[in-house]
C-alpha cells in the first residue's frame, strides 16, 4: 500500500473474537474498555451508544472503531432492541499509530465510508457466513475475512481519493451485479418458501430498503415482484404438465391460500389458473396497471 502505514509483510493481526448478538433494555450495560481494538458495527435495531464520553444515536450501518482504553457501552431503553457485530483484534501495528490502534487516538469514534462502504458490508456478511459454516477451514478463512475488512479501512482513512475512487466505483457496480445474481438465485432455489423482503434482504445482509433499490434500479421490478413472476411461471408449467388441483399447485409454488393465488394469477394473466389450464391459447404474462 503506498501510504505505508502498513507494511504486508509483518500485517499479522490477532482475531480474538467475532460476537453477532441481539441486545434489548433489560441486558445491562455498563461503560468499560479493552487493552485490544473493538470494531461494532450495527447490524439493525436504534439506540444510544456511549464511547469515550460522548453520546451517539446509532442505527442500523452505523460503525464505531474503539482503540483500546477507549470506554464505550450502550444504552437502550423502553422496547428498544438492537442487534450488534463485534470483532476484538489486537497485534495489529500501524506506521505512526500506538499498537492496535486503527486511528489516531482522539479521533471520532463513529466511522463513515464513502469509497469502500459496500465492500466492508459484504465482508461481514462473508464472516456470518463462514460463522455458520463452521468447518476445518474456518478458522483460518474468518482470519482472512478480517485482515480484508481491516484494510477496508486502512485504504478509506489513508489513501488519497484520486488513488482509487474509479476502480472502486467500478468494483461496487461488479458487487452491485453479484448481489442481483445472489438474489436471483435465492428466490429460485426458494420460490416454494414463505419469502418476504426482509427474509431477502437477511440473505444478503444488507437493509430491505437498499436491496429493494439496487435490485429495481438494474431489472425494472421489486424483488418481491420478481418473486411473484417466478412463482406464476411455475404453476403455468404445473397447469400444463399436471393434473394437481389449484389448492396443491397454489402450495406447490408458495401460496397456502388457494383463493389468494387464484386472484394472484388472474391479475397477471387475465384469467383463472383453471381457465388457462383448459385454454388452447396461453396468454402471456402481463404486468397489471
Amino acid at each position: 500500500m503506498k501510504s505505508e502505514i502498513i507494511n504486508p509483510h509483518y500485517f499479522n493481526p490477532r482475531v480474538l473474537f467475532i460476537m453477532r448478538r441481539f441486545f434489548s433494555s433489560v441486558d445491562e450495560a455498563q461503560s468499560h474498555s479493552h487493552d485490544f481494538l473493538s470494531l461494532i458495527y450495527i447490524m439493525s435495531g436504534e439506540g444510544k451508544y456511549e464511547i469515550a464520553g460522548e453520546i451517539y444515536d446509532v442505527c442500523e450501518g452505523m460503525f464505531f472503531i474503539c482503540n483500546p482504553n477507549v470506554t464505550h457501552h450502550r444504552i437502550l431503553s423502553g422496547s428498544q432492541r438492537i442487534e450488534e457485530f463485534h470483532v476484538g483484534i489486537s497485534n495489529l501495528h500501524l506506521k505512526g499509530l500506538p499498537e492496535n490502534h486503527l486511528t489516531p487516538k482522539g479521533e471520532n469514534p463513529l466511522f463513515s465510508f464513502k469509497h469502500y462502504g459496500v465492500q466492508f458490508s459484504n465482508s461481514i456478511g462473508e464472516i456470518i457466513v463462514e460463522q455458520q459454516k463452521n468447518d476445518e477451514g474456518s478458522v483460518l478463512m474468518l482470519k482472512c475475512i478480517v485482515m480484508k475488512l481491516l484494510v477496508y479501512i486502512i485504504k478509506e482513512r489513508y489513501v488519497p481519493d484520486c488513488k482509487h475512487e474509479k476502480n472502486v466505483f467500478m468494483l461496487e457496480q461488479y458487487e452491485k451485479t453479484a448481489m442481483i445474481n445472489n438474489i436471483r438465485a435465492f428466490i429460485t432455489e426458494n420460490y416454494m418458501k414463505p419469502i418476504s423482503l426482509a427474509k431477502i434482504s437477511e440473505n444478503t445482509y444488507l437493509s430491505p430498503v437498499y436491496v429493494s433499490k439496487v435490485f429495481k434500479d438494474a431489472t425494472g421490478e421489486s424483488p418481491i415482484n420478481y418473486l411473484i413472476r417466478v412463482r406464476l411461471f411455475k404453476a403455468c408449467e404445473l397447469l400444463n404438465e399436471t393434473s394437481y388441483s389449484i389448492k396443491e399447485i397454489a402450495s406447490f409454488v408458495g401460496y397456502e391460500d388457494a383463493y389468494y393465488f387464484s386472484r394472484l394469477f388472474k391479475k397477471y394473466f387475465g384469467m383463472p389458473p383453471m381457465s388457462y389450464r383448459k385454454a388452447k391459447e396461453k396468454p402471456k404474462f402481463r404486468i397489471p396497471s
